[in-house]
């Protein structure tokens, strides 16, 4: 055997016949001392705290050891390092916390000085209760405290090695800069990368114990203590690779900088030439621009002088409302940009500019001055702003738009014209009585001047314009808005009767100013020559209803707000006074269609809103039939897959259900079931459609509340209202006990593929219960397959679809919740599942799953790196993809896509060791390079330039490109070079979170 002695003993005495006995000794394993491996080990056995056996089986795989625990053991008593303090040592920190505390100085305990290893406070205080009496430590807190007591950090105090128990002022915490530690030092293993290159320069310019603030008057500088890189590391990595989270992270991250003085050593770093260092500068440049902090900005400019930018630039960020820039005390504001802008004399050389600009302008002053005389119209002409504002979709985006009158008298100067009607349409609606003369004046457009109203408030400005003329307004404005990109009319979930789009848009601007009704009715009557009734009955059946997942109500158009922000937010709201005017011209709710479909589909898409439900309280006081049939396509929501509502689906399946208190039981909330339980007169109607049907499945205890209209029972009984949800309940509560009870005394009412996704929710799995729910799966599956294919059952050919999908979101949660363990028990159950589903199996593979739509690669690409390796050792395709279709195209979530949206370059390394194809679709670009350079993660890029040289091209196509020409991703690209991998690695890229997968010349091409 390989690196074992052998030694022989010979027997003590021959006649004793003692048989020979050989005992085998390790030799010498120098390996340890490598620098690159202890650090690893003092990494995973002090820092992250792993147990020995674990780092043992660890570095042996990762780097082809066969050292012994002894040996490792011996190594961590020579390098001093451990986990925990000694009693002498506890005793000593015990006494400078105590000190330190009546100083009223915090602490913070280090188990050593180079790491920051924290001890626990928890375990100081078991060990202080164990250990020091109750009269002690009365005593201590009445002590007078004594400085000189802190010795630990004097010269004199120093031992030759480091002591452990360290005691300091609390250091920058990095969980209040949101940048957790990466699990697995990139530096280490990866030095090839941006990341690792930095990794050498980090310790040759940073001073020793960096990240350790010093009291006044000790001697910490003293102690030759390491920085702790793969904390500083972590947080280039982070910035460098766009993942932290916009401004606010990168300002609490300064914040912490400032706070501790680490600004000269931030200098020196930020002058580091390295493709890490040039990506985390461009990152940090707004965030030093915003703060006024110019001594760091120049600094980078003089050492990354590539990376300047224009002022234009930093006023389109500091505009733009993704952005939220943070207010700094001392920062620049939009006037501070403008004025620099405006004393460089920096006139805009594009339309995106010069529409920068304006904007600015008018959200900053009430003229225009300075945008009127650095615009050139022979430069850029009026056309050009134009469509480059053409694919803006609402009204404060155009040009036109300013709630100054001033400021429009100038745009119009400008000969800023587009949109002009619909910007005059919601002048007059809300009442901007200046802004509508201007508009009018430019148009040409008379109005009365004759009108007076008692008050200011009362400034119905649509009464000084006759029918015909607001008429051919709102025609103007919305042959503007459909002329336009995306002006398409909004597509309801529900067709209901036809009804003009000009009477949509005079019922939302109704909304918006509730007044406006009877004026509105009057139109309607005029332009179609009908009877008040009738013309009252259209608008309310043109009432808009709330957005999808929002409170402010639907446009009637796609993408298109025809009034600001401003006055959505009250809308909601007014539309009850618009129903109440138009309710008062004799109408009948019960015959509205709004009623019978718009009503509802609000109710089952947006939930029981406070404006819905006083809405529907509204329409049930007016007299609307409560048993009333209602359109058959709002079971349909339902039904849906995309309906929150999944909870009683399967009972809607089954059953007809057009009342409002049938719909009612489909909803989440028991509010709107309980307001149409008031209002139901006949006792019978309320409960009878509960217990008909094919196959009943509502808790019986909740038939009971509804016969004695309980309500408080009703509320209580909710969520457990269907068998399947009292199952569901019982488990969200760890009664697995109770879900096998009701599910093996009404097997036969429960629709069971349907409980099988239900129990796939993600809130029931987690590591406390996963075994608990397999083991309730098994169950379940076992009386699911006898209830089918017993013997007194006739076998169905039919496919149910129920039984994949909650079986994907079963495997799918319990990569997310739990991991492999969970992962391994839950796919076991493949076979029964694909039987239950009568799913043929088309391949010999013992890993189907892809053929019946279960994609788990990209879940677990993101989520835990051991199952993914577990799913391609059972033969899954490291390519697979799945395949969805949103707004902007076709989407490919693969692995790679999940893991360079992470930025994890461990799983990138992985999948690049299984061969993965760098060229296919990845999100929504066309291959994976393309989407690490437009995610900007230049580690993950640069891993596939190694990994796959031949790639090079494309990425330097990507990278010439006008997207990305002018990006610090576009520099580096083009200065990429293999690396001599022979230097570093023996010619190998090693992923050594699999033991020594080797990325060599062959992947990939």
């Amino acid at each position: 055997m390989e690196n074992v002695v052998w030694e022989t003993f010979a027997p003590a005495s021959v006649e004793n016949e003692i048989p020979q006995r050989t005992r085998k000794r390790a030799t010498r394993c120098k390996e340890l001392d490598n620098p690159l491996i202890r650090k690893e080990i003092e990494f995973r056995y002090g820092v992250e705290g792993w147990k020995l056996d674990d780092v043992v089986k660890e570095i042996n795989k990762a780097y082809g050891l066969n050292a012994t625990k002894i040996q490792y053991r011996e190594r961590l008593h020579k390098w001093r390092c451990k986990q925990r303090l000694n009693h002498k040592e506890y005793q000593r920190v015990h006494e400078v916390v105590t000190t330190r505390r009546a100083l009223d100085k915090e602490s913070k305990v280090f188990l050593k000085s180079s790491e920051l290893i924290v001890l626990p406070e928890k375990r100081l205080q078991r060990w202080t209760a164990r250990n020091i009496t109750f009269t002690d430590q009365i005593m201590s807190k009445v002590k007078n405290p004594t400085p000189c007591l802190y010795i630990q950090a004097s010269p004199m105090a120093l031992d030759r090695h480091e002591p452990y128990g360290l005691v300091r002022t609390p250091s920058p915490n990095p969980e209040s800069w949101s940048l957790p530690i990466i699990k697995k030092t990139v530096a280490v293993y990866y030095p090839n990368i941006p990341i690792g290159q930095l990794y050498g320069h980090l310790q040759q310019i940073l001073p020793r114990n960096l990240w350790h603030p010093e009291d006044a008057g000790s001697a910490l500088s003293a102690q030759q203590s390491l920085p702790h890189l793969p904390l500083l590391g972590n947080i280039i990595y982070r910035i460098s690779n766009h993942l932290t989270r916009g401004y606010a992270d990168l300002y609490a991250l300064l914040d912490q900088v400032d706070k501790y003085g680490f600004r000269p050593q931030l200098r020196k770093l930020l002058s580091i030439k390295s493709p890490s260092i040039l990506a985390t500068c461009s990152a940090l440049l707004e965030s030093f621009y915003f703060r006024r902090d110019d001594e760091l900005l120049n600094s980078i400019f003089s050492n990354h002088p590539q990376l300047k930018r224009s002022l234009y630039y930093y006023l389109k960020e500091f505009i733009s409302d993704k952005n939220h820039v943070p207010q700094f005390t001392g920062g620049r504001l939009l006037e501070d940009i403008l004025d620099e802008i405006s004393n460089l004399e920096l006139c805009p050389e594009s339309a995106e500019e010069a529409c920068t600009l304006l904007a600015a302008c008018k959200r900053n002053s009430d003229d225009l001055r300075v945008f009127r005389r650095l615009w050139d119209p022979k430069k850029i002409e009026l056309q050009e702003l134009e469509n480059y504002v053409g694919t803006c979709t609402t009204v404060e985006e155009q040009l036109l738009y300013s709630k100054n009158p001033g400021q429009l008298k100038s745009l119009l100067e400008c000969g800023f014209t587009s949109f002009i009607f619909t910007i005059l349409f919601q002048a007059i609606v809300l009442g901007d009585h200046n802004s509508m003369r201007v508009l009018c004046e430019r148009v040409g457009i008379k109005y009365r001047t004759d009108v007076s109203y008692a008050s200011a408030e009362q400034n119905n400005l649509w009464e000084v314009l006759d029918i015909v003329t607001f008429s051919v307004i709102l025609s103007q404005c919305m042959n503007e808005i459909s002329g336009s990109h995306l002006g398409e009319p909004m597509d309801r979930k529900i067709k209901g009767p036809e009804i003009s789009l000009d009477i949509c848009v005079l019922m939302y601007a109704a909304c918006m100013e509730p007044r406006i009704t009877k004026y509105a009715v009057e139109i309607i009557q005029w332009k179609l020559s009908v009877s008040a009734v009738d013309a009252a009955r259209m608008a309310i059946d043109a009432l808009p209803i709330l957005g999808d997942y929002s409170n402010t109500l639907a446009s009637p158009y796609d993408y298109w707000n025809i009034f600001p922000d401003s006055a959505l937010e009250p809308a909601s709201a007014n539309r009850l006074s618009v129903l109440e005017t138009l309710l008062c011209f004799g109408i009948d709710p019960s015959e509205t269609s709004f009623w019978r479909i718009s009503l509802w589909e609000e109710i089952v898409l947006t939930g029981p809103q406070q404006e819905t439900t006083r809405l529907l309280k509204f329409f049930l006081d007016s007299g609307a039939d409560v048993n009333a049939r209602l359109g058959c396509e709002i079971s349909q929501l339902i039904l849906s897959d995309e309906s929150p509502h999944s909870g009683t689906r399967d009972y809607f399946s089954s059953h007809e259900m057009y009342t409002p208190i049938q719909i009612a039981f489909g909803l989440e909330a028991s509010s709107i079931f309980c307001l149409v339980l008031e209002n139901q007169t006949l006792l019978h109607q309320s409960y009878d459609w509960l217990t008909s049907g094919d196959y009943g499945g509502v808790h019986p205890e909740f038939i009971r509340a509804v016969q004695e209209r309980d309500h408080a029972v009703i509320e209580d009984l909710w969520d457990q209202r269907s068998l399947k949800l009292a199952i569901v309940k019982a488990i969200e509560n760890f009664n697995f006990d109770g879900a096998r009870n009701i599910l093996l005394t009404y097997t036969s009412e429960i629709r069971l593929s349907s409980l099988f996704r239900a129990v796939a929710s993600p809130y029931l799995l987690d590591h406390d219960s996963y075994k608990d729910l397999n083991d309730f799966t098994s169950l379940f599956l076992g009386e699911s397959l006898e209830l089918a294919f017993g013997p007194n059952t006739q076998t169905s050919n039919e496919h149910d679809d129920n039984w994949m999908l909650g079986y994907s979101a079963l495997l799918e949660n319990a990569i997310w919740n739990v991991g492999l363990k969970a992962l391994e028990l839950f796919l076991s159950h493949y076979p029964i599942v694909a039987k239950l589903s009568n799913t043929t199996l088309q391949s010999d593979s013992h890993y189907r799953l892809h053929e019946n739509k279960i994609f788990l690669v990209h879940i677990a690409a993101d989520h835990s790196l051991d199952c993914l390796k577990f799913l391609i050792s059972q033969g899954a395709c490291i390519d697979e993809a799945e395949i969805t279709t949103e707004v902007p195209g076709l989407k490919y979530d693969t692995a790679f896509y999940s893991a360079i949206t992470k930025g994890c370059v461990e799983t990138v390394a992985y999948i690049l060791s299984q061969g993965a194809n760098v060229y296919t679709p990845c999100g929504y670009e066309s291959s994976a390079i393309g989407y690490a350079i437009y995610r900007e993660r230049i580690d993950s890029l640069a891993l596939i330039l190694e990994a796959v040289p031949n790639s090079y091209p494309l990425a330097l196509e990507l990278a010439e490109s006008d997207r990305y020409k002018d990006g610090y991703i576009a520099e580096y690209v083009r200065t990429w070079k293999p690396a001599n991998l022979g230097t570093d690695m023996g010619g190998e890229i090693v992923d050594f979170t699999s033991g020594g997968l080797v990325l060599g010349a062959a992947i990939g091409y």
